[in-house]
C-alpha cells in the first residue's frame, strides 16, 4: 500500500479574505521578508515557499506580478524549493503554475532545478525524501512531470533543457511504460484532480507523451517529431504491444 502523498490543503482566496485582509497582509510581509533575505537557511526554505505559494493564491488577478524572490530561493536551495512546491501543490494550481514558469524564466535557475526534478520523475509512483526538518516527504512522479511541462513552455529554459534532455526523454518514456502498465488507486485519484484541474488527457500516459512533444519543440528537434509522427509513434507509445517499437523510433 502506497503512503498518502497529499499535503494539507493551501488557502483558498475566500479564507484569505481579499487582498486588503490581515491574513494576506501577513502572507505579503513574509514575502517581502523572502525577497530581502538574501541567504536563509534550509531550514527557513519551506516555510518561505509555502508563504509565497499562499500569498499568490490570495491574489485573484491573472495579472498578478510573480514573485522574483522564488527565482533566488530555487537557485541557492533548488531541492528544498523543489520538493516543498511539489508537496504543498502537486496538481499545480494557479499560483504554483506561476512558480514553476517564473523559476524557469531564469536559464541559470532551470539549470539548478531540473536534476532535482529528474530524481522525482525517475521514482515511480511515489518520490520519499527526508525534509531539512527531519520529516519525511512523499510526492508524485507525475506532480514532477506535471511541474516540467509548465517549466517547458518558457523559451528562457532551453538550455537547461537540452543539457538534460538525455535523461528527460528516458525519465518520461519510462513514465509512458508504466502507467500503461500499472496504475495504483492513489495515482489515479491524484490525477484525477490534475485532468480536472488543467484540462489535460484523462490518462496520465497520454499526458507524458504530451509532455514528451512538448520538449521536443522546445528543443527544436523538428524533424523527430516529423519522423515519429509520419510513422504514428506517438499513438504506439501508447499500447504494451508497441511501446518498444515507438521508443526505437525516438532512439533514431
Amino acid at each position: 500500500m502506497l503512503r498518502s502523498a497529499g499535503p494539507p490543503e493551501p488557502l483558498r482566496p475566500a479564507e484569505c479574505g481579499g487582498k486588503g485582509s490581515p491574513s494576506c497582509g501577513k502572507l505579503g510581509n513574509l514575502l517581502a521578508l523572502a525577497a530581502l533575505q538574501v541567504s536563509p537557511t534550509p531550514l527557513q526554505v519551506p516555510a518561505i515557499v509555502r508563504s509565497i505559494h499562499q500569498w499568490l493564491t490570495c491574489r485573484e488577478s491573472a495579472e498578478v506580478r510573480p514573485p522574483i524572490a522564488i527565482r533566488r530561493l530555487a537557485h541557492a536551495h533548488p531541492g528544498h524549493v523543489v520538493m516543498t512546491l511539489l508537496h504543498c501543490a502537486p496538481a499545480c494550481d494557479r499560483a504554483a503554475a506561476i512558480l514553476w514558469r517564473t523559476i524557469a524564466s531564469s536559464a541559470t535557475t532551470a539549470h539548478k532545478v531540473l536534476p532535482k526534478l529528474l530524481g522525482v520523475m525517475e521514482d515511480w509512483p511515489l518520490h520519499s525524501v527526508s525534509t531539512s526538518n527531519g520529516d519525511h516527504m512523499d510526492v508524485f512522479a507525475l506532480a514532477a512531470t506535471l511541474a516540467l511541462w509548465l517549466m517547458v513552455q518558457e523559451p528562457q529554459c532551453q538550455d537547461a533543457l537540452f543539457v538534460y534532455a538525455p535523461r528527460l526523454l528516458l525519465a518520461l518514456l519510462c513514465q509512458v511504460s508504466l502507467s500503461t502498465e500499472q496504475m495504483p488507486q492513489e495515482v489515479s485519484t491524484f490525477w484525477r484532480g490534475c485532468q480536472e484541474q488543467h484540462g489535460l488527457p484523462t490518462h496520465p500516459n497520454s499526458f507524458v507523451v504530451q509532455t514528451i512533444r512538448a520538449l521536443l519543440c522546445r528543443l527544436q528537434w523538428d524533424q523527430e517529431l516529423v519522423s515519429v509522427e509520419r510513422k504514428r509513434g506517438w499513438d504506439a507509445l501508447l499500447s504494451a504491444d508497441t511501446h518498444h517499437y515507438a521508443v526505437g523510433l525516438l532512439a533514431r
